[in-house]
């Protein structure tokens, strides 16, 4: 009996544990954690990551043929090259949304980067210093990485290219007109932005992706609404970082970093003549 008795218990523990065993396969595995880039702390799980070791021909090609935006300008060299990588990383990371698909739409496709000199205060435009062309003066770049402020150049790559993206707004789209109304009940957003709606489009847009920016106003917590905005009607539910006023694990970068500032938004009749209205 007592033999009896062992061997059912032998037999029992077996079955439990092929139970066990099995329901322990059975489960889902949890996601393999996206590793951060430079200036955002959950970007898309890259597709076309940088290549360290391709020659700066190698990577222009790269930038052309993995994001579809043509190239010119005279700053696209071996001493750039670590700004180079910013914008390369910046546009893998927003690749799991349609936000380059949509802006490029806005154009039919007529958009390129311009690496070039811009006079004046600005690091980035568009349109203004090369018709049809987002231009960022690498050179001013330096003073950023210079101060490990990287994250302020990946909210400048994402807010000029919010420009190329509103550039239907004279047509008053529905994204257009749900922000305008968002803007004048929720006002003011950024110190560069002021009361400029177009502006302060581009920055939502802009300190959305760029998480780590320095002083980035949604560190604050007070600018829900425009988060929640940014992250229904441009990134189709994507999130870079946690939610608005929660801590994030960014580099700290030199207290007197200096702010990238993007350039004055291009004429109307331009943009109306590109996109065809």
């Amino acid at each position: 009996m007592r033999k009896w008795i062992a061997a059912a218990a032998v037999g029992v523990t077996a079955a439990l544990a092929s139970v066990v065993a099995t329901t322990a396969t059975a489960l889902p595995l949890a996601p393999t954690p996206v590793a951060p880039v430079t200036g955002i702390p959950n970007p898309c799980a890259s597709t076309k990551p940088f290549p360290e070791d391709a020659s700066i021909a190698e990577l222009k090609a790269g930038i052309t043929e993995n994001f579809g935006f043509e190239l010119t300008g005279s700053q696209w060299t071996g001493e750039r090259r670590p700004s180079i990588k910013i914008l390369w990383q910046t546009l893998d990371a927003m690749e799991c949304t349609t936000y380059r698909a949509d802006l490029q739409k806005k154009v039919d496709g007529n958009v390129g980067f311009n690496a070039s000199n811009i006079g004046g205060y600005a690091w980035g435009d568009w349109s203004l210093t090369k018709t049809g062309y987002v231009t960022f003066d690498f050179s001013k770049f330096q003073k950023a990485l210079d101060s490990g402020d990287e994250g302020r150049l990946t909210r400048l790559v994402a807010h000029e290219l919010a420009h190329v993206l509103n550039s239907d707004r004279y047509s008053d789209p529905e994204y257009w007109t749900i922000f305008k109304k968002l803007h004048a009940s929720e006002g003011r957003f950024s110190q560069y932005a002021g009361s400029s709606v177009t502006e302060t489009f581009a920055d939502v847009v802009g300190y959305y992706v760029g998480r780590c920016a320095l002083d980035n106003p949604y560190d604050t917590g007070k600018y829900d609404a425009y988060y929640e905005y940014a992250k229904t009607y441009v990134f189709g539910g994507k999130e870079f970082g946690p939610a608005p006023g929660e801590t994030m694990n960014c580099t700290v970068p030199s207290a007197d970093a200096e702010l990238p500032m993007p350039g004055a938004e291009p004429t109307a009749e331009w943009l109306e003549g590109l996109s065809g209205e």
